[in-house]
C-alpha cells in the first residue's frame, strides 16, 4: 500500500504560483487523510473511487483506468457528481474538485498494479484555474507514490470562459510529463476545433455515438472516418460507452486504439474485473468476425 503516508506533504507553488494563496493539493490531502479511509465525507455526502479500465485493442490487454468519483447521500441515494458539484457553493468548487483528485490518487495507490495508467477527469473551468498551480498537483501525484507520466488528465467536454486559457493550462499540464485525453468527442465542445487547439494524447469518442451507429448502415460508415481523422491530428482513439459485442466490433471495426465500457468491465472499487475484460477482447479478436474487422 502506498497511500502517501510518510511522504513530505505537497508544498505551495514555485515563483510563478498563487504564492499567497493556500495549496489546494495541502488542503486536499488533509482531508483524504483526515478520512482515515477509502471515502470521505463532504457536507453530508459521502465521496468514494470507482475504477474502470480502459482496454488496448493492439495487445489486448488493460492500459489503464478512469478513475470516477461515486457520491452518496446521508440515506444512501446515489447523487450524480454533476449535481454534488452544483450544489457546492462556488468558492469551494475548487477545493472539490482537488479533493476528489486527492482522492483518487489515494485509493489507487492502494490498488496499483505499478504500470498502468491513471485517468483523472479534470473540467476545464478547473483546468484554468489549475495554470499557475502545476507544480501542486505534480507534487500531489508524486506524493501519492506515482510518476506523472503514469497519469492522463481526461478534460471535459464542457464550455470554457476562455479555450485560450484552457490551451494554456493543457501545456502546463503536458510540461509536467502527464499525457492528455480529451472526454466525450462529439458531446458539448468536445470537438475538432479543440482537438486542433490542445493536442491530445488520446481522444475518447462519446458512447452517444457508436451506440448510434449500432444496427444503422449509414451511421456506422461514419464512425471509420472521424476515427482516421482523429488519427491524422496523431492523437490515439478511445471508444468509451461500449455494452454490448456489436458495439465493440463495430469500434474494432473503425480501428480505434483503446476501448472502455461495462461490456468488458464496468467502474469497480477494486481491480477484479480487469482480467476478465481483456480475457474478453483476446477473445473477441480471435473470432473470423474480429480478425477480419481488426485487419
Amino acid at each position: 500500500m502506498r497511500d502517501g503516508q510518510g511522504r513530505a506533504t505537497p508544498s505551495c507553488g514555485g515563483a510563478d504560483s498563487e504564492l499567497a494563496a493556500p495549496s489546494l493539493a495541502h488542503a486536499a490531502e488533509e482531508l483524504v487523510r483526515a478520512s482515515g479511509g477509502s471515502s470521505l465525507q463532504w457536507e453530508g455526502a459521502s465521496l468514494t473511487t470507482h475504477f474502470q479500465p480502459i482496454y488496448c485493442v493492439r495487445r489486448a490487454a488493460c492500459l489503464g483506468f478512469e478513475a470516477l468519483v461515486r457520491v452518496s447521500d446521508v440515506s444512501g441515494a446515489k447523487v450524480s457528481p454533476d449535481e454534488l458539484f452544483a450544489r457546492a457553493p462556488e468558492r469551494s468548487r475548487s477545493l472539490l474538485d482537488w479533493t476528489c483528485r486527492a482522492l483518487h490518487l489515494r485509493n489507487y495507490a492502494t490498488v496499483d498494479p505499478g504500470d498502468r495508467t491513471l485517468f483523472i477527469n479534470i473540467h476545464p473551468e478547473a483546468a484554468v484555474r489549475d495554470a499557475r498551480r502545476g507544480r501542486e498537483f505534480a507534487e500531489l501525484i508524486r506524493y501519492y507514490g506515482l510518476a506523472p507520466k503514469r497519469v492522463c488528465v481526461e478534460i471535459h467536454e464542457a464550455p470554457c470562459s476562455s479555450e485560450k486559457l484552457l490551451r494554456d493550462a493543457v501545456e502546463a499540464y503536458r510540461d509536467l510529463g502527464v499525457s492528455i485525453a480529451m472526454d466525450d468527442f462529439g458531446a458539448g465542445c468536445s470537438n475538432f476545433d479543440r482537438v486542433v487547439a490542445l493536442r491530445p494524447d488520446v481522444v475518447k469518442i462519446d458512447g452517444s455515438i457508436l451506440a448510434g451507429a449500432v444496427g444503422n448502415d449509414k451511421a456506422r460508415r461514419v464512425i471509420p472516418g472521424i476515427v482516421g481523422l482523429l488519427h491524422e491530428f496523431h492523437c490515439k482513439v478511445a471508444v468509451e460507452g461500449i455494452e454490448s459485442k456489436a458495439a465493440a466490433l463495430l469500434a474494432i471495426e473503425a480501428k480505434a486504439d483503446y476501448l472502455q465500457g461495462c461490456f468488458f468491465a464496468g467502474p469497480q472499487e477494486r481491480l477484479t474485473k480487469e482480467f476478465d475484460g481483456a480475457a474478453l477482447l483476446d477473445k473477441l479478436l480471435h473470432t473470423p468476425s474480429g480478425r477480419r474487422r481488426a485487419a
